[in-house]
Parts: C-alpha cells; structure tokens; sequence
C-alpha cells in the first residue's frame, strides 16, 4: 500500500485467500470493517503507530496470523476485529485503548495469555470466548464491566483476579470455564458484598450465592461445607452441579 493512502476501506481486501503479507504504511489511520476478512494465508501485519481504530471484523478468519502489536495510537479494537485467528498465540493491546468490541478476539484457540490495559473501562460481550488455550488473563484496575459471555469457554482458564473498579459481570462471563476453580474480589472493591462468592475469594466454606456469570457445570470447591437458602436463586444458566462430601447444611 502506497505512502499517502490515509485509509483502508471497508471489504477493500475481504476474501483475498492467497495474501501471504501486506505492509501498510505509516498515512493510513484508520483498517476499515472487514478489511482483511478471511485472508486465510495471511501470516502477519504490522500495524503503523498512525492507525487509531480498528474496525470491525477487520481481520477476522485471518487463520494463519500468528502474532499482533497493536500500537499505542489504537482507541478502539471493533466487534469480531480478529475473531477466528486460530493461529494468534500473542496480541498487545496498548494503554491507549478504551474499548474492546464484542468478540472481538473469540475462538483465538492458540492465544494463552491476555493481559487487558486499565485504560479499557467495557470488556465487550464475548470479547475472549471460545479461547480454549487461555490459561492466565490480568485484568488491569480501570476496567468497568466485564461483558456477557466475556470469558465463556476459556476452558482451560484456572483462576482470575478482578479489580476494585470493576462494578459489573454479566450473565455468563465466565460460562462453562470448566477448569475455573477461583475468582479473586478485593475487599476493597464497592461491590464486594454482591461478589462475596466462594469462588470469588476460595477461603470461604459458605457458599452464599453462585453468581450469574456462570453457565453450565458448576464444581463447588470442597471447602465449602454450607451452603444458604437461594444459593442458586440466580442461576439460570446452570444446567448441572456437583456438591462436595463435606457439606452437611444445604
């Protein structure tokens, strides 16, 4: 792409099946929706420090693209941007972005670890579903909410540590996470109590409600050996549960 192209229209290299690379200078500052949809062969790009968005489905079905720096003059990272890169084993997303849409990185198998800048105050719905090789996420104190199905089917995902400033986790954030045996809430949090869980903070043996944003199997921990009236008064999305040998108060 020539020096002096300021910006990649939407659909301009959608479905271009054969692109192996692209260089994209430096005048471009803004990757229009579904610019590079399903470019199959694509192994990598380089984002210049020019680009401010990323649009949506941008770069989604890029199945060979390996690893993304998204520079720091990035704000927003769209809907679907880089859904389906089953090949992406790392991402950066800099402290300049504020927003990351819904799905924006699901069913990027290959990714193991994220780390989510405080500058992002809304985790959109879906935004990191279905990544199935997720083993570790850090969610940095300024994000906000946390969306539905945020997190659904990281099934590999062992534990997470939520910020003070998060004040909302939607329905099914962290849906069928089936290795997810903890969910860590400081007591400094505002929303502490509505998030005072077992598997927020694991040292309680009162299970006092299982949160919304759970989904499908449910493994309460074995220290838990109480549970409270309506425990599960919440929990539609629940289709099974299993209930340890050491309660004796249900």
């Amino acid at each position: 792409i020539p020096d002096g192209v300021t910006s990649i229209g939407a659909y301009a290299f959608w479905g271009y099946f054969a692109l192996t690379s692209i260089t994209i200078p430096d005048s471009v500052t803004s990757i229009g929706d579904y610019a590079f949809w399903g470019c199959s062969a694509l192994t990598s790009v380089n984002i210049p420090n020019s680009v401010t968005s990323i649009g949506n489905s941008a770069f989604s079905g890029c199945t060979s693209l390996t690893g993304v720096t998204i520079p720091a003059s990035v704000t927003s990272i769209g809907y679907n941007a880089f859904s389906g890169c089953t090949a992406l084993t790392s991402v950066t997303i800099p402290d300049s972005v504020t927003s990351i849409g819904d799905w924006a990185f699901s069913d990027c198998t290959s990714l193991t670890s994220v780390t989510i800048p405080g500058s992002v105050t809304n985790i959109g719905d879906g935004a990191f579903a279905g990544l199935t090789g997720l083993t570790s996420v850090e969610i940095c104190k300024g994000v906000v909410s946390i969306g539905d199905w945020a997190f659904g089917g990281c099934t590999a995902l062992v534990s997470v540590t939520i910020p003070d400033s998060v004040t909302s986790i939607g329905e099914g954030a962290f849906g069928s996470c089936a290795s997810l045996t903890t969910i860590k809430v400081s007591e400094n949090n505002p929303n502490y109590a509505s998030f005072n869980d077992v598997l927020f903070n694991k040292n309680l043996t009162t299970l006092i409600q299982c949160p919304g944003a759970f989904s499908g199997h449910f493994n309460i921990p074995d220290n838990v050996t109480s549970i409270v009236e309506q425990a599960f008064a919440r929990c539609s999305y629940l289709t099974s549960v299993t209930i340890p040998n050491g309660v004796t108060n249900i």
